[in-house]
């Protein structure tokens, strides 16, 4: 029995020394890994808008019709204001104006690589005139021409790609274009006939440019963007006068592009996962 007793005795203070020792020893907790940041996440379906500076420009020449235009000087000379009227006619209209609007699109992003399709739309009051008076000689005293262009609105589609670095985004993009163009053109030669013309023209054409993004929080980003654009030309007749048997008649035409400087905003939905990050 006492044999018993002290076999128990000893298994008891061999448990409570392991306990104390096994107390005594060090707890190593276990931690997650710190999150590492990937990059900026730039991928979503965002809308925004901007605001710039916009410089259109119409190159413009007429041709008159050769068998038009003439008077006859004092003593029997025949004159033909052809040569005058091209000549005045060759200019380059250009005007700078405001402008602003307002854009959406898609970002899809692999890595460093951003892909994406915008869409946007400006408003721009750029008008540019221009009066020659008199017209060159032989032309009489009292020939004149007027021209003006202007540019009203400007739409775009256009695919991006670009490069991400942390929370910068630089792109270059380019597209489709199409824009709301007014043209007017007067003349009076040298036999006092008036003729003029006004056209308005949707005309399509490409644009190209590029820009720099930066992604703040909360989806929020900031961008600078340069656009260059092209609308081709529009053509239209313009007379006959009532004068010179309805021979006076003038062939005008006008190129019509765009420079856009801009900067704005857009907000990307689901921003607040801008930031991808990972855990080691």
């Amino acid at each position: 029995m006492q044999r018993i007793a002290l076999v128990a005795a000893t298994a008891l203070v061999a448990a409570v020394a392991q306990g104390a020792h096994a107390a005594d020893m060090a707890v190593t907790p276990f931690f997650r890994g710190s999150p590492v940041v990937i990059g900026y996440n730039w991928q979503g379906y965002y809308v925004g808008a901007n605001i710039g500076w916009s410089r259109a420009s119409s190159d413009i020449s007429w041709s008159p019709n050769p068998t038009g235009f003439l008077t006859v000087a004092p003593g029997g000379t025949l004159l033909s204001d052809v040569g005058p009227i091209s000549s005045a006619s060759k200019n380059t209209l250009s005007s700078n104006g405001a402008a602003g609007g307002i854009q959406t699109g898609y970002n899809w992003q692999w890595g460093n690589v951003v892909a994406g399709i915008e869409g946007d739309v400006t408003f721009m009051r750029n008008n540019a005139t221009l009066t020659v008076a008199p017209l060159p000689f032989p032309a009489a005293p009292g020939s004149t021409l007027s021209q003006s262009a202007r540019l009203d609105w400007l739409v775009t589609v256009r695919p991006r790609l670009g490069y991400a670095w942390d929370n910068w985004l630089l792109y270059v993009t380019g597209g489709w274009a199409m824009g709301k163009a007014v043209f007017s053109d007067a003349l009076v030669p040298s036999d006092g006939g008036f003729i003029g013309t006004t056209m308005s023209r949707e005309l399509n054409g490409w644009t190209v440019g590029a820009g720099v993004e930066y992604g703040l929080v909360s989806g929020w980003s900031l961008k600078a963007e340069y656009l260059y654009t092209d609308l081709g030309s529009a053509a239209v007749l313009m007379g006959p006068s009532v004068t010179n048997a309805g021979l006076n008649v003038v062939g005008t035409n006008h190129t019509m592009t765009d420079q856009i400087a801009r900067i704005g905003f857009n907000f990307r939905f689901g921003g607040e996962h801008e930031v991808v990050v990972k855990y080691p």
